[in-house]
C-alpha cells in the first residue's frame, strides 16, 4: 500500500449555457426525465447502445446505461422542483478528483421556456474542462429543442 500527498492547487471553473424552447415549462421540464435518452447523448449509435436516463426523485441518478448491464452515474438528483430547477451532483464519470454541482433552471419567457445550465465545478480541473461541458450541455439542449419543436 501507498499513500501521497499531491501537491496541486484545487481550480474551480463554470460552465454556463441556455437555451430557449418553444413549448410550455411543464412539458419542458417533463421531458428531461421522461426522454433523456432522446435529447442527452454522444452519437446515433450511442444513443441506443448507451441510453442516458435520469430518475425524478431526490437521490435519482442521471446516468448512462452500459451495454454490460453496467452504468456510468454522471450525478445525483440533489434538488427538484417541479417545472423550476433541477441540481445534480457528482462527478460526471470523471477520472480526476472533482465535484461538480449542476443547477438546471426553466424558466418562462415570451418565446416559451428558457432552459438554463449552471455547471460549476472544483477539484483537479484541467484547462478547456469547463469549455467541453459548456458545448456538451448546449448540444443536448439543441437536441431538446429540436424534439419538442418538431
Amino acid at each position: 500500500m501507498t499513500t501521497k500527498l499531491m501537491e496541486q492547487n484545487a481550480r474551480i471553473a463554470q460552465a454556463q449555457t441556455e437555451i430557449t424552447i418553444n413549448a410550455p415549462r411543464e412539458t419542458v421540464f417533463a421531458a428531461w426525465f421522461e426522454h433523456t435518452a432522446d435529447w442527452f447523448y454522444h452519437s446515433e449509435e450511442t444513443k441506443t447502445s448507451h441510453p442516458t436516463i435520469c430518475e425524478k426523485r431526490i437521490g435519482g441518478r442521471f446516468y448512462t446505461a452500459l451495454p454490460d448491464e453496467g452504468f456510468n452515474v454522471l450525478g445525483e438528483l440533489t434538488m427538484i422542483k417541479p417545472n423550476n430547477k433541477i441540481r445534480i451532483r457528482g462527478d460526471c464519470t470523471m477520472p480526476l478528483a472533482v465535484l461538480m454541482n449542476i443547477t438546471v433552471s426553466f424558466e418562462d419567457t415570451d418565446e416559451g421556456t428558457r432552459v438554463n445550465i449552471d455547471h460549476r465545478m472544483s477539484g483537479e480541473v484541467s484547462e478547456g474542462m469547463a469549455e467541453e461541458f459548456e458545448a456538451g450541455w448546449l448540444d443536448g439542449l439543441e437536441k431538446l429543442k429540436g424534439l419538442l419543436e418538431a
